[in-house]
């Protein structure tokens, strides 16, 4: 090996990859890990091997070991990565990305999507469908989650993730009354309804929650602005809520609510992921849509296995919740 009074060759991709196969004992694993071929991380090896003056590996049945050179400046080469990983932060800080999606759908979408676009500093805003329109202009956002049609400018591409399924909703206790499933509908018309409520010109008015029970036709009970709160209502009252399944998962979960299957209910909204053309790459749009979609096939969007037994034989619906 050659010696060296400076280290003006030295590559700090070498340094990675030797820290790679330090973390994983293989070359093949560190090769994984990088993208590249397990030729490439010998070469990488060898190479800064030749710079430092030094042997850092040896073989060994089981793949391969550090030296005690090695041993003795892998802190320092970890400390020199991490510094400069640190500094080039600084410079290129991370991109930002805003998204904007009512609650119900913000609460369950965000993280999956942070985690999909790990370069980038995702920021999330709870806004209404009204709201989103309002401020579309204001580059306040640059991805938008709705229910339907947004009303957004042609400066949106809008694409569809799929259709969010809508469900009834009872505590327990309330559940159990209304056994056996599915519920006829005449049965709900006696019980109260949480209804949705917006706040306009700061007056609150009605809202729909496309419920095929009307709202002169069912009950009136509290009232709330969000679904959320309509789901925390109905799961420590006597009440009913109506809306998106996504949203009931963690009281679902948690055993606070429980899904009503209604005879001849089925009720589902297109899922639209739109993002500005100029304030979002496609491959953004792309990774997005991908995290949302996954979460929207979750199982708790699938159809009741009671409510199918209303429409198919005994059998059949045993042998679909068998195949979950």
């Amino acid at each position: 090996m050659k010696q060296r009074n400076e280290l003006g060759d030295l590559r700090i991709a070498d340094v990675v990859t030797f820290l790679a196969v330090r973390r994983y004992g293989s070359v093949s694993a560190a090769a994984r890990e990088l993208e590249v071929t397990p030729s490439q991380v010998s070469k990488a090896i060898d190479r800064l091997s030749d710079e430092l003056g030094k042997r850092l590996l040896v073989r060994t049945g089981r793949g391969v070991a550090l030296t005690e050179d090695a041993e003795r400046l892998a802190p320092t080469m970890a400390e020199i990565v991490g510094r400069l990983a640190r500094m080039r932060g600084e410079l290129d800080p991370a991109p930002e990305l805003t998204v904007a999606a009512p609650s119900y759908l913000i609460d369950h979408f965000l993280s999956p999507i942070a985690l999909a676009l790990p370069r980038f500093r995702v920021r999330g805003l709870r806004l209404g469908p009204s709201q989103m329109r309002a401020h579309a202009t204001e580059r306040l956002f640059a991805v938008a989650i709705t229910i339907g049609s947004a009303g957004l400018s042609d400066a949106w591409l809008s694409e569809s993730v799929g259709e969010l399924r809508k469900g009834l909703f009872a505590s327990p206790r309330l559940a159990q009354r209304l056994r056996p499933f599915p519920v006829p509908p005449e049965r709900l018309s006696a019980l109260p309804f949480v209804s949705p409520i917006v706040l306009v010109n700061g007056q609150t008015v009605p809202a729909t929650d496309d419920c095929p029970l009307g709202r002169g036709e069912r009950r009136l009970g509290h009232e709330a602005e969000s679904f959320g709160l309509a789901l925390d209502l109905a799961a420590h009252t006597d009440q009913l809520a109506f809306g998106p399944v996504i949203a009931s998962r963690g009281l679902v979960a948690r055993g606070m609510l429980e899904e009503v299957p209604v005879v001849g209910w089925s009720v589902s909204d297109p899922l639209q992921v739109a993002c500005h053309r100029d304030h979002a790459l496609a491959s953004v749009q792309k990774s997005v849509v991908r995290a949302v979609a996954r979460v929207l096939a979750g199982p708790d969007e699938a159809t009741p296995i009671a409510a199918e037994a209303a429409v198919t034989s005994p059998r059949a619906a045993l042998r679909r919740a068998k195949k979950r």
